[in-house]
């Protein structure tokens, strides 16, 4: 299966968990292209290339195939490198303005994996501690124009990279739960926000931030648990989850996380996810609180993990878009009532629309 050669490729680069099979030889040219197809698809190609890099490949046509993701996994690691010298430029940018900037998501954690650049990094995300007036204006001395974004968020571009900056941490508009989880990573940055530096080979970037392992465990969680319910969740992100853990676990609050958890309205979903990484993925995570939950609704959680979503057939906009997307959304009930308990699926399908209708009457 697919999914289950990607997973074993995957714990012997991050957790050195090596079955001692050759990963090439069982398979026939076909089956190889689609699993490097799905592992691009979860973002973890780099990684399954690099397990692969150890394997002896006699067959010329398992090697065209093979150089051919070779060639995006290469891409993918230089991507990765770019960002991070955008996000120096940012950083000293910043400090001539007398900011300090805190990088989320994709630019800390990929500092969790063996090597940082075998995680697929995209857009970069930053919060400037309340001072995204001030960080905007900033930008403008690099030649970079900020466009507004429907919440939590501006945009901008850099080098065709897209920058997120973070006014809130988590859409406060459409999410109750939210709320209380953003006031209190807002409280956490000010009070924990500079106790974890975010390290330049450039010593003059002393200005620059990671969340602490408490605001992560809230942060991350929350984050993939708005992925899962909108869209799906890829490998990457349950990998993240679990190396961050590894790394973090007993620096982290989990009283206090646990019941942000509750409270927010996902109180089973953090035990769901941990299940499928000792039951799905393998992992023995013994070194964190989190008590894994496995059951059918755990199972349900992973199928739609592993099944490749359904791509809108229709124009973009267009009525029968529109209409798909909304059966969509109504098909993601079960979702929602996992992550956003206690909240109305119906307020949440209005207010959707109601945004989208404002910004096409705004323009």
């Amino acid at each position: 299966m697919q999914i289950e050669w990607i997973i074993e490729r995957c714990n012997e680069v991050l957790f050195g968990m090596n079955k001692g099979q050759d990963p090439v030889t069982s398979l026939n040219i076909k089956e190889l292209d689609q699993n490097l197809s799905e592992a691009t698809r979860h973002g973890m190609l780099p990684v399954v290339m690099e397990s692969l890099s150890k394997a002896k490949i006699s067959e010329p046509e398992k090697k065209k195939v093979v150089l051919k993701w070779y060639g995006a996994s290469e891409k993918s690691k230089k991507n990765y490198w770019q960002r991070l010298s955008l996000m120096e430029q940012l950083a000293l940018q910043f400090k001539k303005a007398g900011l300090d900037v805190m990088f989320l998501k994709g630019a800390t954690t990929a500092r969790l994996y063996p090597q940082p650049q075998l995680r697929v990094f995209g857009d970069i995300d930053f919060y400037m501690y309340g001072d995204d007036q001030k960080s905007i204006q900033a930008l403008k001395g690099l030649g970079i124009k900020t466009e507004e974004y429907f919440n939590h968020h501006t945009q901008a571009s850099f080098d065709g990279v897209l920058l997120e900056n973070h006014y809130d941490f988590l859409d406060r508009d459409n999410h109750q739960g939210n709320l209380l989880l953003d006031d209190e990573l807002k409280r956490l940055a000010t009070e924990e926000g500079h106790q974890y530096p975010f390290k330049f080979e450039n010593p003059e970037v002393d200005n620059a931030y990671s969340m602490s392992p408490t605001m992560n465990a809230i942060f991350l969680m929350r984050h993939m648990a708005a992925h899962f319910f909108s869209e799906s969740v890829a490998l990457r992100m349950l990998y993240d989850w679990a190396l961050f853990q590894k790394k973090y676990a007993d620096e982290v609050d989990w009283n206090k996380t646990q019941e942000l958890y509750k409270k927010s309205g996902m109180p089973v979903f953090p035990r769901m996810i941990q299940g499928i990484l000792v039951s799905k993925l393998g992992l023995d995570m013994l070194f964190s609180p989190i008590q894994p939950i496995c059951n059918a609704t755990t199972d349900r959680i992973w199928q739609s993990i592993i099944e490749s979503p359904a791509s809108n057939p229709y124009k973009k906009n267009s009525v029968r878009f529109l209409l798909y997307e909304a059966k969509i959304f109504i098909a993601n009930r079960w979702k929602h009532q996992l992550v956003f308990e206690d909240e109305s699926y119906w307020f949440l399908f209005f207010s959707y629309t109601w945004q989208y209708l404002k910004k096409k009457i705004v323009g």
